[in-house]
């Protein structure tokens, strides 16, 4: 004999108020249904004992609800029906569906789950009556032997739509839902809650509008409970952070990575993910430093880490509780356990993955906060979102933007242009250029060129650079790299001969002493005072008799520099006489001008004797060797006669060569006199952004800067001046060595308007 199933009433509570698991789900899977229902607005209205949820969306017709909204657990979206009855002037009129965003046919009980009865109003396109069904949920609470399908519901209609008190009722095609009888009580704090929660339903990250939900309050309105629900960061974002972007389509995997509005790489590779060749993937990644955090919480309110990580959007809408602050769906914060300093976590990311795919490829929980079930298109999903996306970002904000601490308290990319910055950039680009199952399709070319020679990592670059030109098919660049290989060649030559030649005098220097001291006790032994040896010896031995074996090596140093100046020189009037290029000759002549400024900077170091120092590289508090140089030493120099230095109870113990940072000051001076100022200060100050760093405050009584005349943007390029006197040197020499120490120097962005004052931010110890 054959039996059929019997279904009790219980299996409403089942299947609604036990499976939906709080309000928040409940409201989330009605809005989810207006958006299927192609929806561009939404209202939800809060009154004493009702909400009231109504959209524009295509409506429902009698049939509509009776044969989808009444049958149980069927989902006309699964099996592809849901759009087929609509007439094709209105599938004209709404956007192309790529997917729909619930399936399950349960998620009408959710008004189950909000109250205890239910108007559901709604009138299809075209149509002219407004269908009207009453469902009373605790009918199927009184006796759970009652059969589900015998508890009646009332179905009729009329003529118009309902007036909420402040939402707006269709006013042609659309559906309202009225929920009585609340089961819970909806306070201020709820309803901002629900905000929050709905901001992240559909895609924050998306500047599109195609749904509009508000919200209105009309028992106990506030501003901040009212109004458009929304959080577009899109515009945070990108300008603020660094991003990386992949995009997944049938056959291949686009990434593009960009550093605060500028592009690092863009490469492309073959898709191997057979799963998602039938999906669209778009992932979008932000690594958030110090100052986007800070930039974050001051616009959004919230600190990022309680806003979330990175989120999951299915067909247009969130995937809980995937990007929720406490969810670690990809293993991220776990990972970072492992290693403070190699890994990314958690609080350091934001983000998005945003996938379009058909019916049941990506399968939802039932329980609606679970995430996906895990299937062959969940994993791989998972899987190119680490490897292609997260990864490779960690790589990047590890190498790049965490090695240089200064960065991390910068909005903008203007750190990157440093030699050192660019040098690592060069490596990242290195070794996917170096991947045979990699395509470099662009990279940023100002970025990724040639750096100054003078860098410690020039070598190292060059190497890089060739393997990125080759890859890019990028000829010219390949000619560069082969001129600055011969020349930083013949320049480690030239250095080479110098130092021998200076060794080679300092030799003859210690041998002509020991002479004279041999002499000298020689005479005084054999008690000979002959005048001529005794004025002989004096003389020899004047360098020992004022002190000095550091006044020696800074002699040994000088005569480096100028052998130095002497083979460039010779060079450049060798390529001149022969017609040799001129950004060749103009590179031979700025070396110059800079050996020559550090020839300027020892002698002026000699005059001091109480500068104990190495002349070439020493480890001291580099903060009170500025305060003795530029309180003694740089007033004897120039115009400037009054020199105010404030240490502010900073010191910093770090390496650095005392002879360009000497060039660095003396450049200082030097524009602060031309502009007529006869004071200068400087004034040391711990920085509040990164922990050890020391910045120093450099200002002047001068006559400032004209940045009407003068492009400040350009003041620290080789060859730019802001007078006509000026060689566009020494700004750009400055530059150069305070990036060589791991710091920066920059107009003050707080300065007074046309004033020349500069910030110079050092490093903390260990960190360059």
């Amino acid at each position: 004999m054959q039996k059929k199933f019997r279904i009790s009433s219980a299996l409403k509570d089942i299947i609604g108020r036990d499976l939906i698991t709080n309000d928040f789900v409940a409201i989330f899977e009605l809005v989810k249904n207006s958006f299927d229902a192609h929806a561009s607005h939404v209202g939800i209205e809060f009154g004493d004992d009702t909400i009231i949820i109504t959209d524009n969306g295509k409506g429902m017709s009698r049939d509509d609800i009776i044969g989808k909204w009444l049958f149980v657990a069927y989902s006309a979206k699964r099996w592809g029906r849901e759009d087929e009855e609509l007439p094709r002037d209105y599938r004209d009129a709404i956007s192309a569906r790529r997917g729909y965003a619930g399936n399950k046919g349960i998620g009408r009980f959710s008004c189950d789950r909000l109250g205890m009865q239910l108007d559901l109003y709604s009138r299809p396109f075209g149509g002219k009556a407004v269908q009207h069904l009453v469902v009373n949920w605790t009918d199927f609470e009184l006796d759970a032997d009652t059969e589900f399908a015998t508890v009646d519901v009332q179905l009729g209609e009329v003529g118009a739509f309902p007036k909420p008190e402040k939402a707006h009722a269709p006013t042609a095609e659309g559906t309202m839902l009225v929920i009585s009888r609340l089961r819970d009580t909806w306070s201020g704090e709820k309803i901002k809650k629900l905000r929050a929660y709905l901001a992240k339903l559909v895609n924050p990250f998306d500047t599109s509008e195609d749904l509009r939900i508000e919200t209105h309050v009309t028992c106990a309105p506030q501003d901040d409970i009212e109004g458009p629900v929304g959080n577009h960061i899109v515009d945070l974002l990108d300008q603020k952070t660094a991003k990386i972007s992949v995009s997944i389509n049938s056959s291949r995997v686009e990434t593009s990575l960009w550093d605060r509005g500028t592009l690092i790489y863009r490469i492309e590779e073959d898709n191997r993910f057979p799963v998602l060749a039938h999906c669209g993937v778009e992932v979008t990644l932000h690594f958030l430093n110090k100052s986007a955090k800070q930039t974050f919480t001051h616009r959004m309110g919230v600190q990022p880490v309680q806003f979330g990580n990175i989120f999951l959007f299915v067909n247009g809408f969130r995937v809980y509780p995937v990007g929720e602050p406490t969810d670690d769906t990809f293993g991220i914060g776990r990972r970072k356990q492992q290693g403070v300093a190699r890994y990314l976590g958690l609080r350091d990311i934001l983000g998005k993955i945003d996938v379009t795919a058909p019916v049941g490829v990506f399968q939802e929980a039932s329980s609606r906060d679970a995430g996906l079930i895990e299937g062959p298109a969940q994993v791989q999903l998972y899987e190119a979102v680490m490897k292609h996306a997260f990864f490779r970002l960690e790589r990047y904000a590890v190498t790049v933007n965490w090695v240089d601490s200064l960065d991390q308290e910068s909005d903008d990319a203007a750190g990157l242009k440093s030699d050192s910055a660019r040098a690592r950039i060069i490596g990242i680009v290195k070794a996917l250029a170096g991947s045979p199952s990699v395509r470099l399709l662009d990279y940023d070319r100002e970025l990724i060129d040639i750096i100054n020679e003078r860098a410690a990592e020039f070598e190292d670059s060059l190497e890089g650079l060739a393997l990125v030109a080759q890859e890019a098919g990028d000829q010219a660049l390949l000619a560069r790299i082969e001129r600055s290989r011969r020349r930083y060649e013949e320049l480690k030559q030239s250095e080479a001969a110098a130092k021998q030649k200076a060794d080679e005098e300092l030799r003859a220097r210690k041998e002509a002493e020991k002479r004279a001291s041999v002499a000298e006790k020689a005479a005084r032994d054999a008690g000979a005072r002959l005048e001529r040896v005794e004025k002989q010896a004096k003389l020899l031995l004047n360098a020992k008799d004022q002190g000095s074996e550091e006044l020696q090596l800074l002699h040994h140093q000088v005569i480096i520099y100028a052998t130095e100046v002497e083979t460039l020189t010779k060079r450049c009037l060798r390529k001149l006489s022969r017609g040799g290029q001129t950004e060749s000759v103009l590179d031979d002549l700025e070396e110059i001008a800079f050996q020559n400024s550090k020839i300027l900077a020892v002698t002026r170091i000699a005059t001091q004797a109480k500068f104990k120092l190495n002349a070439d590289r020493i480890e001291e508090d580099i903060v009170q060797y500025i305060g003795e140089y530029v309180s003694k030493v740089a007033p004897l120099y120039g115009d400037i006669g009054d020199v105010d230095f404030d240490a502010g109870g900073a010191s910093q113990i770090m390496e650095f060569k005392p002879v360009e940072l000497t060039i660095v000051l003396d450049n200082l001076f030097s524009n602060a006199g031309k502009a007529g100022a006869r004071r200068m200060a400087f004034k040391c100050r711990k920085s509040t952004g990164i922990t050890g760093s020391i910045e120093i405050v450099v200002s002047d009584d001068g006559g400032g800067i004209d940045e009407q005349a003068v492009d400040v943007t350009r003041i620290f390029q080789r060859g730019y001046s802001g007078s006509r006197r000026g060689s566009g040197l020494g700004l750009y020499h400055a530059k150069q060595v305070i990036e060589g120490i791991g710091g920066s120097i920059a107009l003050d962005p707080q300065r007074p308007q046309g004033a020349a004052q500069f910030i110079i931010r050092l490093p903390k110890r260990g960190k360059k």
